[in-house]
This record gives C-alpha cells, sequence and structure tokens, in this order.
C-alpha cells in the first residue's frame, strides 16, 4: 500500500500540473480572451487527473524493482523540471496562437534547456540506484512539496478570479453576425481586412501563386502602405476612429476615450445622414473595446445587440486545446512547437446557435457558398469584414480548413474567398457601385507595411494599377469618408492626396518588451504584460527605408501603462 502511495503521489503530481494548475492558470491569466468558462473544463479534467493517476499509480506497483525506480524516477524528474520551465526558463510565451510560424526559439537556447532538463533527469535517475533512501525521501517530500505549492497557487487564482470567468451572461451587448451576407442594391463602401497581411508576404504569395492577385484586377495597388501600429489592438480600432494610441492611459480608458469621442460619433452619424447601415463583422471585440461592454459601439454601428444567445461548447475541443495548451506551457523549448497551439482552436470552442459572425477564412467562404450575398434595396451599406487573413496558417489554396498549410496557400486561399465575394457581388448588382478596400490592419513586427487595393465605383480595367505613393492607414477614414460623399477634409488627408514618388514622412509602432523601463501589467488580467513600451520607427521613403531603421535600431521609445497582450 505505501508502494502505490508513494506511486500515486508521483503520477497525481504531474497529471494536477498538467491538467488540473496548468489549465487554470492559462485560463485565469487569460480569461477575456476565451468565451467559455472556468467550469466548463475544470471539473472534468480534475476527474481524469485522479482516474489517471489511480491507474498508472496501481500498474507502477507491479513493475520490477529497477524498472519502478527508473520509471519513478522520468515522472519526478519530468514534473520538477516542467516545475522549472514554467517558473524561470519560460520566456513571454505567445500562450494565445499570435504568431502565424509558431513557436519560434533560437537553437542555442533550445540546446542549453534541454541541458537543464537532461540534467535534472540525469541525477534522479543516478539517485534512485546508488542513494536509494536519498531517491525515496526526495519522490516523497519533493513530490509532495511541489503538489502543495501549486495547490495554495490553484486556491489563489480560484478566489480572486473576476466574475464572470464562472459564468456566462444570460445577455450581454454584442455584434450581431445576422446580416454579414447582406450588402446594398445601391451604394456600399465595403472594407475587407485581411488580418497580418504584409506586402513582403505578398511578394512571397506571387511567387507561388503569379495570378494569385489577378480577381483585383480592377483595382489600384498602393504598394507603400504603413499599417502605423502592429497588432491587431490598436491597429483596427484606429483604422476605424481615426485616433490614435494613447499609452499614457489604461487600455480599457483609451477604447472608452475614442467609441466615445465626438469626432468618432460624428463620423458615424454623418454616415447614417447620407443613408448608410453600418455593419463590423469581428468576433474580436476585445480587441476593439477591451473590458468595456460592446454597447459603447452602438452609435457608430448599425449591428450592435444585447439580444439572448444559446451557447454550445465543443467539450472536446476544450478538453484537448487546454491539455495541449498546459504541455506547451510546461514542456523544454525543443517540444514546444508540437503542443503550439493556434488561436482559432480555442476559438471554436464555443459557438452561437445564431448571431454567428464568421471570421476564419474557410467559415467565412462556406458561409458565402451555402448562403450567397442578397442585395437590399432600401439603404447604402459601409461593411467592415474583419477576418483570419494570414493570421494563422490554417487555409488551403481552395479555401478550406487545414492546420497545416503554409503562408502562400493561406494567403492563396483568402483570394479565393475574396474573388467568390466579388463575383457574387457582380451577381447581385452590386459591384459597379461599390468602392471595396482588401487591405490589412498589420503585417508582422518588421514586414509591418501591409496590402492595400481599392476599387472605385464605375472603375474597370484589364490589370490592376499600381502606385508606391506613400499612405498609411491614417488615410483610411477620410478615404471611406469620400467615398460615400461625406465631407473627407474634415477628418483628415484621403489615399489620393499623396503622389507618385513623393517623400513624406510615417511611423509605425511596434509593442515590446525592455527590462529598462517599468514592467507593466496585462489590461485585463492578474499577470505581467507581454510588453511595456512601443518603439516608434519614423522613416522617409518605403520599406527598404523603414527595414534600415528597424536594423539601426533607430526608434523613439513611448512607454506603456498597461499592456494589452
Amino acid at each position: 500500500m505505501k508502494k502505490f502511495g508513494l506511486s500515486f503521489l508521483n503520477v497525481f503530481l504531474l497529471t494536477f500540473m498538467l491538467l488540473i494548475f496548468g489549465p487554470a492558470e492559462i485560463f485565469f491569466a487569460n480569461a477575456t480572451e476565451f468565451e467559455f468558462v472556468y467550469g466548463e473544463f475544470a471539473g472534468y479534467l480534475a476527474v481524469a487527473a485522479v482516474g489517471a493517476a489511480a491507474v498508472a499509480g496501481g500498474l507502477l506497483t507491479v513493475l520490477p524493482e529497477g524498472l519502478y525506480r527508473l520509471v519513478m524516477s522520468l515522472i519526478f524528474g519530468v514534473s520538477a523540471a516542467g516545475y522549472l520551465q514554467v517558473m524561470l526558463l519560460n520566456r513571454k510565451l505567445d500562450l494565445l496562437g499570435l504568431n502565424p510560424e509558431g513557436y519560434q526559439v533560437e537553437t542555442g537556447a533550445a540546446a542549453g534547456n534541454l541541458c537543464v532538463w537532461l540534467l535534472i533527469l540525469a541525477g534522479v535517475i543516478a539517485l534512485a540506484y546508488v542513494r536509494k533512501e536519498i531517491w525515496k525521501g526526495l519522490v516523497k517530500y519533493g513530490a509532495a512539496f511541489l503538489l502543495c505549492v501549486q495547490a495554495v497557487a490553484l486556491v489563489s487564482l480560484l478566489v480572486t478570479a473576476r466574475e464572470d470567468a464562472y459564468h456566462h451572461e444570460a445577455q450581454e451587448w454584442h455584434l450581431t453576425g445576422e446580416e454579414q451576407y447582406v450588402v446594398s442594391a445601391r451604394e456600399n463602401v465595403i472594407l475587407i481586412i485581411l488580418d497580418y497581411f504584409s506586402n513582403q508576404d505578398l511578394l512571397e504569395v506571387q511567387a507561388a501563386y503569379p495570378d494569385v492577385m489577378d480577381c483585383l484586377h480592377d483595382f489600384t495597388y498602393y504598394n507603400n502602405t504603413d499599417c502605423n501600429y502592429y497588432g491587431t489592438f490598436p491597429s483596427v480600432t484606429h483604422m476605424l476612429t481615426g485616433k490614435e494610441v494613447d499609452a499614457s492611459i489604461p487600455v480599457n480608458d483609451w477604447f472608452y476615450k475614442v467609441w466615445t469621442d465626438p469626432d468618432t460619433i460624428s463620423f458615424y452619424e454623418q454616415l447614417r445622414e447620407k443613408d448608410y447601415v453600418v455593419h463590423l463583422y469581428s468576433p474580436d471585440t476585445h480587441h476593439l473595446c477591451g473590458t468595456n461592454d460592446a454597447e459603447i459601439f452602438r452609435t457608430c454601428f448599425s449591428n450592435v445587440t444585447n439580444s439572448p444567445r444559446k451557447v454550445d461548447v465543443y467539450y472536446k475541443l476544450l478538453f484537448k486545446t487546454m491539455t495541449k495548451m498546459s504541455c506547451y506551457r510546461m514542456m523544454p523549448e525543443l517540444l514546444k512547437n508540437v503542443f503550439y497551439t493556434e488561436g482559432s482552436e480555442y476559438a471554436d470552442i464555443i459557438t452561437y446557435e445564431d448571431d454567428i459572425i464568421h471570421h476564419n477564412n474557410a467559415d467565412f467562404y462556406r458561409g458565402l457558398l451555402d448562403t450567397g450575398l442578397t442585395a437590399d434595396r432600401d439603404s447604402n451599406y459601409f461593411i467592415i469584414q474583419h477576418l483570419l487573413g494570414t493570421h494563422e496558417y490554417t487555409t488551403t489554396a481552395d479555401c478550406r480548413q487545414s492546420p497545416g498549410s503554409t503562408l502562400e496557400e493561406t494567403a492563396k486561399g483568402c483570394m479565393v474567398m475574396v474573388e467568390e465575394y466579388l463575383n457574387q457581388l457582380k451577381e447581385v448588382g452590386a459591384y459597379d457601385n461599390s468602392t471595396i478596400i482588401v487591405t490589412s490592419d498589420h503585417g508582422d513586427m518588421v514586414d509591418s507595411q501591409v496590402i492595400f487595393y481599392i476599387k472605385e465605383p464605375g472603375v474597370t480595367r484589364e490589370a490592376a494599377a499600381e502606385t508606391n505613393a506613400p499612405i498609411s492607414l491614417c488615410e483610411l477614414r477620410p478615404t471611406i469618408a469620400r467615398a460615400a460623399g461625406l465631407d473627407s477634409a474634415r477628418f483628415g488627408r484621403t489615399i489620393y492626396e499623396f503622389a507618385e514618388n513623393e517623400q513624406r514622412e510615417r511611423q509605425v509602432w511596434v509593442r515590446d518588451s525592455d527590462i529598462r523601463y517599468t514592467i507593466v501589467q496585462n489590461y485585463a488580467e492578474d499577470r505581467i504584460g507581454y510588453a511595456n513600451i512601443y518603439k516608434v520607427y519614423k522613416y522617409t521613403g518605403d520599406y527598404d527605408d523603414l527595414l534600415l531603421q528597424i536594423e539601426q535600431e533607430q526608434y523613439d521609445v513611448v512607454q506603456m501603462v498597461d499592456s494589452f497582450f
């Protein structure tokens, strides 16, 4: 019985870390990012942790003594090394699948990290055969100590968690997707945001698929477009309000300030006066309003509602995802990419029977094929379709879902989706009278210039026009105002006010972490933020000039009060 007790204790330490404490720490540290709640996975994983420990503990007791000590040493060694990994060796992990290329680590860092793991495992195994009594005390009291420390931390997490981490709101303000496939038969301004699609990525894609952008033959390509901000936050909010980020105030305060700003409200009121219905289709409302209630969008967007929604939980995916994220958090650098979790994996855990907004490329494309566009003859429409784009390499070249895709395939699939959208606009008679913009909110930290294509009403061409006019997403709102017949000068300069080869200073803000500056908290969770400064790169010219500033580390520093990521 003592042998079973020791076996159970050691296996339970490992299963507790992987199935109970790990998922809890990940969840509570990122609760605003998840649509599911704690109780939907915690109890099931706890039962699995206890059951697995009991079964494995029983099996261990029947092993020969030598093999028993080896397996027990491996189990305790992995637990101890995993604890050290989480507490000291992990750098700022991308737990939420923000990097389309998966987990990246330098070879030297991975090798050094692996050496630490091997030393711990070798030390425990050596004790098992040369100092049996010391080994026995280590696996007994060491396991009990690590278990107690993490159990206390778990209780603290449970007590201090936000209330909404435990239950779904019966009724809450949100954006509805009921009319995501409705356009105007009169006039449209359509903004298609393909997330994370840079100009440099486009060059790689065109090398693999030379005809990838042929469906945009009626458009003008602005090949020198600055995104202003790296990241969906704050870029999409900046695109739709025209307001610069203010890092001197908390993130939630900035969100509230810009969406309730009289200038922002006036812009959307003027659109309504021109008989425009404004629909924003983006599921990532926390990227747009933080922990503020989505009710702050009501003065801007027509598809804001507080009607109740029935939640469907995909439990199998929930359990798999939380376990996988926990393993990713605990494993050595060399194995992390095996368990790296794409953002879309946890995004698919919760679905709704209605009010669905299709953000994933393949889902939006399938909706186009199944539902098709319909035209409303009563109003003009300003439509913002915020789609996944190349943020994850999970789309095939024919726009189906596939986790093993490449950048090139994903981008090609995006354009298959866009082409279908354009074709259906033509079928319902809405293409010729539409201003259509295909762009992105940001590229990556270095390739931060983004694609920008625009088609004006009535324009037809055999092939797309191209210009290197130095524009930025600062000009997006005035350009939309001009397309809708508003006084665009009130909102700034449009893209049409910049000439080919013109020299103009622009800047891009890139979030970063620098220990020379004050470390800040996450804006919504009880954890350290992944960033504490913005590096502001200023350049005159094109992408090569920006790259030179980045390579030479020529930037201004803007410190954050708190960190969104």
